[in-house]
Parts: structure tokens; sequence; C-alpha cells
């Protein structure tokens, strides 16, 4: 636990107009976190899949990685051995958390699996026991109060030649089910795309209202609190592309539900792009046309 973490997690309590708790040597605990594998065992040469679990109490969330106005995302920090590399994570879709005065914030409550890849070196040595192990802070809040929250998990899987799927195998695979369906310019997207200058036009014909959820490398939208959800079946969403003339669009529109609205039925309400400014939707993430 650094005093650099401490002070972070607290100033983003405080800017997110809750009331941090005292005692952050020993902060009341309102979410536990697990370290898993896809895998029972690591193979030289090869990219399998770890994870962290996070389960929150009832009422309480946590922030993902992308554009919030008060609160700040996980901080990890690891202790790897030889031969062991560890990817970025991969963030799944968060949802938006609005508040008086302007206040956006994008969120995940009850469950989080954030996944990231670990590859092993070919140095690594077969019949040997690696640890991996992770201190991580992370910050949950309530509507009223927000506590930085500190553990460390680990987890020991041997180095083999060949290796089975774990029994969290079934959740990696869920993960990779609900990470939304990628949008390509197909007659089955349900969403069509649009440019018009710096503003990108998204609209459905389904009955269905919209939320745009920007991912981690998105550049920034312009007025995402008002701009960024919709009852009427269309966003317009404008970007800051003059400090960033070569950024992406990056992230998700999710379809929901309007009172009053006949709706189509679909099953994925959860659709994912990264475009840059100008492209369509393409069948490869990041191809222009």
């Amino acid at each position: 636990m650094t005093q650099f973490a401490i002070g972070t997690l607290a100033c983003a309590a405080a800017s997110a107009g809750a009331i941090a708790q005292p005692g952050f040597d020993d902060p009341p605990m309102h979410s536990s976190v697990e370290l898993i594998s896809e895998t029972e065992g690591l193979n030289p040469e090869t990219t399998t899949k770890l994870a962290f679990v996070f389960e929150l109490d009832e009422g309480w969330h946590t922030y993902a990685d992308t554009i919030n106005d008060s609160g700040s995302p996980l901080l990890t920090f690891w202790s790897l051995p030889d031969g062991i590399e560890i990817g970025d994570p991969i963030w799944p879709a968060s949802h938006r958390y609005t508040q008086a005065g302007g206040v956006l914030d994008h969120v995940y409550e009850d469950k989080l699996v954030l996944t990231m890849p670990v590859t092993v070196t070919p140095d690594a040595e077969v019949g040997t026991d690696v640890e991996i192990s992770a201190s991580l802070e992370w910050l949950v809040c309530d509507d009223s109060i927000c506590v930085p929250q500190f553990d460390e998990v680990s987890i020991t899987l041997p180095v083999v030649n060949s290796s089975k799927k774990s029994e969290h195998a079934g959740l990696f695979k869920e993960t990779r089910e609900g990470a939304g369906k990628l949008l390509t310019g197909g007659r089955d997207d349900r969403i069509t795309v649009e440019w018009r200058g710096d503003t990108l036009v998204l609209s459905n014909m389904l009955g269905y209202g919209m939320s745009f959820i920007p991912g981690s490398d998105c550049t920034k939208p312009t007025d995402l609190y008002e701009r960024g959800h919709s009852d009427t079946g269309k966003l317009e969403l404008t970007f800051d592309f003059d400090d960033d003339p070569n950024g992406f669009v990056e992230g998700w529109v999710r379809l929901h539900k309007v009172e009053g609205q006949t709706t189509v039925p679909i099953e994925n309400k959860l659709f994912f792009f990264h475009l840059k400014r100008g492209m369509k939707p393409s069948l490869i993430v990041g191809d222009s046309h």
C-alpha cells in the first residue's frame, strides 16, 4: 500500500461528492476479489488468460478505466516470476452512472470480471510451479459514501507442455461472449453509423433507446452527460479531435427499452466499434473504407 495510491483514491472519493470513511489503513470491505486462470497450467511460448473477479456488495459500485468525472479505476502492482509477462487488462462494457450537477461516471455493479493475457516465455522451465501475485487498490461507492479497498491476490500454476481448461473456463467464455457484437457495416448490425464532420451519428429503427459507453482509448466526446444517452433511437456524438487528430472513437452502444415504445425482439443489445474519424465499420477492427 502506497501513500500516493491512498491519496489518489481519497481524492477520487472526495471529488465524487461523497464522504470517504476514515481509517484508510483498515477500511471496511464492501467488495472482494479473486485471481483465477482459464487453464490449469501455463505452457511455454503460449498466451492464456487470467482474471480478477470482483464481487461487490449490493448498492455499491466501482469504476471503469474510461472517461469519469469523479471515480478512480483499479490500480494494480504485479509481482511476477521470471518468464511470466502480463498484458494490459481487457475492460468490459460498463454502465452510465449520473449524479446531480452533470456528474457522469462509468461503473460496474454486483460483479466485474477483468481479464488480462499472461504469456510464458520460452525459457520457462517445464515441471516448475510459478506464483503470480498482485497488490490491488480500488474504490467503491454507494449513493453517499466512497471507500478505498486494498487487497493482495495470488495464484500458483505449474509450467507444463500442455494444459487443460480450468474449472473457471466457463466464466472466461461467458465474459468473451458478453463483450458485445462488433459493428461491421453489415445488414444485421441493427445500428447504422454515419459521420457528419466530427460528429458520429448512431441510429436504430427498432424502437430502442441508446447509450454510448466510451472505451479506455476513446477520443474525448463533447458533453457526454447530455449527448451520450437518448430515448429516441439516435445518438449524435461530437469528439474533440483538435488535440487528438489521429485518435480513435472506441466503445460500445447499449440498447435499452423505452417505456411506451414497441420494440422488436433482438438477441444482441450491446455493440462494440473502433473507428477513426470518417471511417465506416469494418469486419477488421481498425480497417478503413
